[in-house]
């Protein structure tokens, strides 16, 4: 099943559930709900429709269409210091090429053999991927100068950010390249990305990547080697026949691709496979794990799981405004199912990996997520018999579905692969200090959502309605049966800042742990608690934004509009952190 064909089904059952709601909510009639209900369903109809309406993919090649390249899909390869499958190795090298978009249909795990062994189909194709359109229309402006390159095509290339190798080769352009990389801070790294797919399409750089050979004695940790090294330098141990056979056969692979006949590929392919694991078959990966690798990055590292939380955002957001019970049992159904999916995700990446899934952009915000889901799930529990029930649920769908979608929408930027954990994070505060810091940084997304309710309340004509008691505090006493949630009536404004107030007192308490435990880490790591590093200082500047709303709150009037508006700048300060720190500015924390 796709994803496209499971975006379709998530489609009916998300308009199903919304008309229902509309006949269920809109008695009687409300103008005020009608326009509420149209505005969320449209919003969310929109969101998964886009998902649908991507531009369908080209068939691939007769040539592509025969090859079955699942036997060498599934042998092991040592990359960067860790053991992958092929197939995760070429969906990592050709991404750097193309950006994660496929050539002409064809899998990863094709291109890639078929730019190592047919260079030649690639130099006029538009493969290589240019990120940053600013570098897009210099290198189109000097190409409307120096050739004359078909305007349309150009318009094409600007458009889809592929452009043919040839063309990039040119002495003109590559000077352009070098004065582009010369600007450090706006050009330098899109250039060296780009000048890095050049050189990726070299077949003897492609074929460096596939240490496939592993060593005939000790473990998987000692050094692999590629054919070449194979057939060039001999490897100790190995003895001549086995070399002689591993080399013709992979040589025949060759020949059969650049002959373009399938049916000798696959048999060459299938034998090359069952020679590399013949080596040393005592400590050669599991191929079933070899195999889950394979089918958890072909289906997008499980991150289409946003179309699940969300699904279970409208009917929680009717039962949290109009208090329908069976809009709460759908919402909580469908969020049970989406957190049973990230749960899921995250463990196959933690057995995939073998270590703990939060060394990387990617990881931190998907196990960011889940841990506040985790949370979610005690304050509903906690909550389950005041009126705040269904908002940490609520909060937790928009944060979920945001980090998911970042990640399906975002293969370049956030790269879900897997790589080794930095020396410097080989210690026990890497599953103490980094967890509590995403912790809270998910808090504080799910914060920013009630918040951003509590906002729209006021902006509707709702009062100044504010929990009296606080937020923990209101909690505590609401379920004791002596807080406002359970004194005369209770208005949504009550309610959302309540939530709001939660989420934030526990988001600052865990980012000051977390503050603390990194000094801590720091000095055992560095040598220094402090180092004014980008990353602290605005990983400080956001606990401080919340240090002013717990003040301001004894202070002001309206204490509900400024919680809420100092609760949505700090979600604003921690994503700048995240965002522009990882990716702009240089840091001991970039790893981030």
């Amino acid at each position: 099943m796709s994803v496209s064909l499971v975006a379709k089904i998530l489609a009916g059952v998300f308009s199903v559930t919304t008309f229902a709601l509309l006949l269920r909510l809109l008695r009687p009639v409300n103008r005020r709900r009608i326009v509420d209900v149209l505005v969320v369903g449209s919003i969310g109809w929109l969101i998964v429709s886009k998902s649908m309406n991507r531009q369908p993919e080209p068939e691939a090649p007769a040539f592509a269409r025969a090859v079955d390249l699942t036997p060498i899909k599934e042998i092991a390869v040592q990359n960067v210091g860790r053991i992958k499958s092929f197939d995760s190795v070429a969906r990592t090298q050709v991404r750097a090429i193309t950006g994660g978009k496929r050539m002409a249909g064809q899998e990863p795990a094709f291109t890639f053999l078929d730019m190592m062994f047919r260079p030649q189909a690639y130099a006029e194709a538009e493969c290589v991927y240019i990120k940053k359109k600013p570098v897009r229309d210099q290198i189109r402006m000097e190409l409307e100068e120096v050739t004359d390159t078909d305007p349309v095509a150009l318009k094409r290339m600007m458009k889809t950010g592929l452009f043919p190798p040839a063309l990039l080769n040119l002495p003109a352009i590559q000077s352009l390249l070098d004065r582009l990389e010369l600007d450090a801070m706006r050009t330098a790294r899109p250039v060296n990305a780009l000048r890095g797919a050049l050189a990726r399409l070299r077949p003897e750089v492609l074929e460096s990547f596939l240490k496939v050979i592993p060593p005939v004695r000790g473990d998987l940790k000692a050094p692999w080697h590629t054919v070449s090294e194979l057939a060039q330098t001999g490897v100790a141990d190995l003895d001549n026949q086995t070399r002689t056979r591993v080399t013709n056969r992979w040589q025949a692979l060759a020949d059969a691709w650049q002959r373009m006949d399938a049916a000798a590929v696959n048999e060459n392919a299938r034998r090359f496979a069952e020679l590399a694991r013949s080596i040393n078959p005592v400590v050669y990966p599991d191929i079933d794990r070899l195999r889950l690798e394979n089918w958890y990055f072909r289906w997008y590292g499980m991150t289409w799981i946003w179309i699940f939380y969300l699904a279970a955002i409208v009917p929680l957001l009717m039962a949290s405004i109009y208090h329908w019970r069976w809009a709460r049992w759908i919402g909580v159904v469908m969020w049970v199912g989406a957190f049973a999916l990230h749960t899921l995700s995250l463990r196959l990446r933690w057995y995939i990996s073998g270590r703990i899934p939060n060394s990387n952009m990617f990881e931190a915000i998907t196990a960011a997520t889940w841990l506040a889901g985790v949370i979610a799930i005690v304050l509903e529990l906690v909550a389950r018999k005041t009126p705040m029930r269904n908002m940490f649920f609520l909060g937790g769908a928009v944060a979920g579905m945001a980090a998911m979608m970042c990640s399906h929408y975002m293969p370049v930027t956030l790269s879900p692969d897997i790589e080794n954990i930095m020396p410097i994070l080989h210690d026990v505060w890497l599953y103490i200090h980094t967890n509590v810091i995403i912790l809270s940084y998910g808090l504080i997304a799910m914060a920013a959502v009630t918040a951003l309710l509590y906002l729209r309340y006021r902006l509707g004509g709702g009062g100044k309605e504010f929990a009296s008691i606080g937020g923990a505090g209101s909690l505590i006493m609401s379920r004791a049966g002596r807080g406002f949630l359970r004194s005369g009536k209770v208005t949504s404004g009550q309610v959302l800042d309540g939530a709001t107030m939660v989420l934030m007192e526990l988001s600052f308490v865990m980012l000051w742990t977390g503050l603390v435990m990194g000094a801590i880490w720091a000095d055992h790591s560095w040598g220094r608690p402090w180092g004014w590093d980008p990353k602290e200082v605005f990983a400080l500047n956001t606990f401080i934004v919340f240090l002013v709303l717990v003040h301001v709150r004894f202070k002001v009037r309206d204490k509900g509009l400024w919680t809420a508006v100092l609760a949505v700048v700090g979600c604003g300060v921690m994503l700048f952190n995240w965002i522009v720190i990882n990716f702009f500015i240089s840091g001991l924390h970039s790893y981030a």
